[in-house]
Formats: C-alpha cells, sequence, structure tokens
C-alpha cells in the first residue's frame, strides 16, 4: 500500500478516536483538549523545571534584553524584504510564483520539507520557544498556570501556559522580554545549528572525485531523454574527460550530432546516448529570446552566424552583439512523432536588449552593458555544479561576499539549499562526498543524516522564528510592537488618557498586521494578475 495512503488513514483514524474521546469527556478527565485536529495535554510536574531554570535571573535578564534587539533587526528585515517583494512580485510568470502550500511551514503540507526532517525541525523549534517564553515568565514573577506537550498522532511539541491576566497587567518590560525571548531564542539556536552544519560537519566533507555533478535538468531534454538525474556526476563526453570546471566549455561537437556519455550514479558507472546542443531552459515573456520565438527546450544552433557548440560559445557570440541589434538566429526544435531534433522555422532574428537598462527599469539594479535577451540556458538541458562549489555552497555560504548586498543574497541562497535539491543531502548526490578528519570515522549514510538534521532544525527554527517577528498579533513580534507603539505613542500624545491612547495603539497595531497579511497574500496573488 502505498505510504501516503497509509499515513492518510493513521491519521483518519486518530481524528476520530480523539474527537469521539473529547466528546465523551474523557480528554477532559485527563487534563487533555483539542485544538483544531491537536491534542494538549497539560500537566504541573514541568513547572519546577522551569523554576531551576529561571534561577540565573539576571541571566535571563540580560538574555532578555539580547533578544529585544535580535527581534528588532529581524521584524525589520523581514518587513523590508516583504515591501521589496512586493515591487517585484508582478515579473515573476504566473507558472513559477509559489503555491499556497508553500507558505505553510508544515511538515508533510509544505512538498520542500521533508517529513522526518521536518518534524524534528518542528518539535526543536517549539520546545524552545515554549520553554523560553516560560522562563522569563518566572524570571518576571508571573505565573506559570501549566505546561504539556502536543500530540497528533505523535508528540509534536510542548507548549508553556502563562496567567494571561497576570500577563496583561505586569510593567512592559517585562511583558515585552516574555515575548522576545520566543523567536529570539529560534533565531540564535538556528545560527547555532548553521554553524554546525556548515563549519563543522560539511567542511569536513570531500568529494570522491571533481567531475560535474548534475544539479538539475529539463523535462524533455537530452539530458532527460539519456536519463540523466539529479546527482549523476559527468565523467567523459564521447570519451574527452569532463573535468572540473569544464562542463560548459569542454570542445562540444556540432549540435544535432549524437555524442555518448559516461556518468556515475552513485557507486555505479553508466553509459548514455544523446543529442548535443545547448538547450534553452527558460525564456521570459515580452523580452527578445521570448519574442523571437525560442522556447524552452529547443536547441541553440547559432547566433549572428556563430555555430553555438557549448555555452561558452554562446556568451561569446552574444557579447560580440551591439545591445539592441537585430542578428540572425536559428534553433532546433523536438520532434516527438519523428524522434528527433529539426529546424524551427519560425526563429530566424533576434533584437537584443541592453542589459543594464533593463535592470535598472525592472530591478533598480545596474548591470553590465552587453546584449541581454532574457533566457537561461544549459548543456544538454542540465546544468551542472563542480562537487567543490556543491561543498563551498553548504559549508562557506558567505566566501566572496564583498557588501551588504552580497550578505543578503548569500543568506537568501543559504535559505533557499532546499529549492535546489541541495536540501536534505540524500544518495546518489551524497555519495560523491565522504566525511574526514574528526568524522572519518562515521559512515557516510549516518554522516549526512547528522548534517541534514542540524540544517533543517537551522531552517525551521529560523522560520519560526522569522514569522514570530512579524508586527502583526497575535504573533509574538505583533504584541511586541504594539507595546512599543504604546510607548512611542504615550511620549508623543503626552496628554492622552489611557483609552484614547489605546484607541491610537490599536489602530497602528490592527493596520500593521493588514499590511503584513497583504504583504504575504500579495506572494501568492500578485505573479497571477
Amino acid at each position: 500500500m502505498d505510504g501516503l495512503l497509509i499515513a492518510l488513514l493513521i491519521i483518519i483514524a486518530y481524528l476520530v478516536i480523539a474527537i469521539t474521546l473529547n466528546r465523551k469527556g474523557i480528554l477532559e478527565k485527563y487534563n487533555m483538549s483539542m485544538w483544531g485536529p491537536f491534542i494538549m495535554w497539560r500537566t504541573q510536574r514541568g513547572r519546577d523545571l522551569i523554576d531551576r531554570l529561571a534561577k540565573p535571573a539576571r541571566f535571563w535578564k540580560i538574555y532578555a534584553a539580547v533578544g529585544k534587539g535580535i527581534i528588532i533587526v529581524v521584524m525589520v528585515s523581514i518587513m523590508a524584504l516583504l515591501i521589496w517583494e512586493a515591487f517585484i512580485v508582478t515579473n515573476i510568470p504566473a507558472d513559477q510564483a509559489p503555491s499556497p502550500m508553500m507558505l505553510i511551514g508544515l511538515p508533510g503540507i509544505n512538498p520542500i520539507i521533508p517529513v522526518g526532517y521536518g518534524i524534528l525541525g518542528l518539535v526543536v523549534a517549539v520546545v524552545i520557544h515554549e520553554f523560553a517564553h516560560g522562563i522569563l515568565t518566572r524570571v518576571g514573577q508571573m505565573k506559570v498556570k501549566a505546561m504539556g506537550i502536543v500530540f497528533m498522532v505523535l508528540p509534536m511539541g510542548a507548549f508553556v501556559e502563562p496567567d494571561e491576566d497576570a500577563l496583561g497587567t505586569v510593567e512592559k518590560k517585562k511583558r515585552t522580554s516574555v515575548y522576545a525571548v520566543g523567536p529570539a531564542t529560534n533565531v540564535i539556536v538556528a545560527i547555532i545549528c548553521a554553524i554546525l552544519f556548515s563549519s563543522v560537519m560539511v567542511s569536513s566533507a570531500e568529494p570522491v572525485r571533481d567531475n560535474p555533478v548534475i544539479i538539475s535538468h529539463l523535462d524533455g531534454s537530452p539530458a532527460s531523454i539519456a536519463g540523466l538525474q539529479f546527482g549523476d556526476q559527468i565523467i567523459s563526453i564521447n570519451g574527452v574527460e569532463i573535468p572540473q570546471g569544464g562542463y560548459g566549455n569542454f570542445a562540444a561537437p556540432e549540435p544535432n550530432t549524437t555524442v555518448t556519455l559516461s556518468f556515475y550514479r552513485g557507486s555505479e558507472l553508466m553509459e548514455a546516448q544523446t543529442t548535443s546542443g545547448v538547450v534553452i531552459m527558460l525564456t521570459s515573456s515580452g523580452l527578445p529570446a521570448s519574442n523571437a520565438g525560442l522556447e524552452a527546450g529547443m536547441i541553440l544552433t547559432s547566433l549572428n552566424g556563430t555555430v553555438i557548440r557549448n555555452e561558452a560559445d554562446f556568451r561569446t557570440a552574444l557579447l560580440a552583439v551591439a545591445p539592441g541589434a537585430t542578428v540572425p538566429l536559428t534553433a532546433l526544435s523536438y520532434d516527438s512523432d519523428a524522434g528527433e531534433y529539426r529546424a524551427a522555422s519560425d526563429v530566424t532574428t533576434i533584437t537584443t536588449l541592453n542589459k543594464n537598462d533593463y535592470f535598472e527599469a525592472t530591478y533598480g539594479q545596474s548591470a553590465e552593458e552587453i546584449s541581454y535577451i532574457g533566457v537561461n540556458t544549459a548543456y544538454l538541458g542540465a546544468t551542472a555544479n563542480d562537487p567543490s562549489v556543491i561543498v563551498d555552497r553548504l559549508g562557506h555560504p558567505f566566501a566572496g561576499s564583498d557588501s551588504a548586498a552580497d550578505v543578503v543574497t548569500n543568506l537568501l541562497y543559504y535559505i533557499a539549499l532546499p529549492f535546489t535539491g541541495l536540501q536534505p543531502l540524500s544518495s546518489p548526490l551524497s555519495e560523491i562526498f565522504v566525511p574526514t578528519g574528526i568524522f572519518s570515522w562515521m559512515p557516510a549514510d549516518m554522516f549526512w543524516i547528522v548534517a541534514n538534521s542540524l540544517y533543517w532544525i537551522f531552517w525551521i527554527n529560523l522560520m519560526v522564528g522569522m514569522t514570530n517577528a512579524l508586527p502583526a498579533v497575535p504573533l509574538d513580534g505583533g504584541f511586541l510592537y504594539r507595546d512599543w507603539m504604546d510607548s512611542i505613542v504615550s511620549k508623543i500624545k503626552k496628554g492622552l488618557d489611557q483609552k484614547e491612547r489605546d484607541r491610537y495603539v490599536n489602530t497602528i497595531t490592527m493596520s500593521t498586521s493588514l499590511l503584513v497579511l497583504f504583504l504575504i497574500v500579495w506572494q501568492l496573488i500578485g505573479p497571477r494578475i
């Protein structure tokens, strides 16, 4: 039976049992209650642990102050990112727009989050988040009503339930400390796990071979027809070894020529035949490539009279064309009935753009003053990276960052590793690397399980921390934002009574919450308009 079907049947059985027990009052008898599909089991037993952990009160007060600083930075950063995305989101093609599931950070729902690693990361994130709230609640001399465990088939996390009445009436400094430490702890743990993953684990991995590795391929492309898969390591083409850095510029034969590939899949050496050529991976509507009739899957054969054998040829030919010039262009399209590539008769010329003009108008960024046609290409329709590049991206994500913009770009790429297939790193790609140094004793499978676990604890904690830092009630950041706005309004509008001040603060807080909601929803609807 299919694994997803078994999981669905287990969840349905769990819900039937849970709802039945809840209606009969059995859950309540054992201090349990339902919250949506979750069962929350409350107990008094963990409060002694919270009390013991809260004893170094001075340390936790300093920790809370640092946490507030972290949340301010995260809150401003995530809002700046959402606002920036709001301006460029309409430039994203509708077929590349994120689905609603991609905005839900739950394993089993979000397709990029692996269930096992995702549940581990979520459990860690929820437990440390709630314990941080509980500890600062006790440091502030407020009561913790109960602690508990959240179930949905299996334990999913823990929670700490403070006395809401006490939290609402305590002095603002103590209350904001409680709100801040939850998401701040998630961010701190995320940073620690990222350092352990990159600087300790991945930095100890070395490639078995230096030949380039397939990272992605286009369906229907020569690579796809040959049966190449993610993680395959190209050794040679037509008997010519493809060295490190040589996949896009080796001496490829004429386009539409049959080539023989030799590659490793894991530890197995394999061979396949396909058609040589530089393949169009993606075109953007309204830009020169699309206007010229180029489509994903076509093979470029010549540009301005220059034969395109490899990607280096394409770049050289494009650089030789003046921005805005109209030049000859030829391409091949695949005839599935005939099982071969044939000339694309409707592709004859192309008029280029000035790359700098386009980037400044579209993204507000400068670029080189060269021809631009709005297309992504790859030899055989497969993108490849050297193993050393993969290790550097995983283990040294900020290497080569010369500016704040570079740091932000590399951070976003590091967070987006799951979208590139580099997380979790699994077979056959993981078989290209072996642990060395202090981890040389560890079996490769175990090494990557530990490394992947650290990355996903980082990823889930960062998402939980960033989400909870948003200035939108009922998130922690929303309550922090409301208290901070109350302090600002009280200083600006000194003559207001408490009722009038609350009205101002509630209006500001609600408006900001609605703005946050709009910016998130706009990610879904903006590209589709």
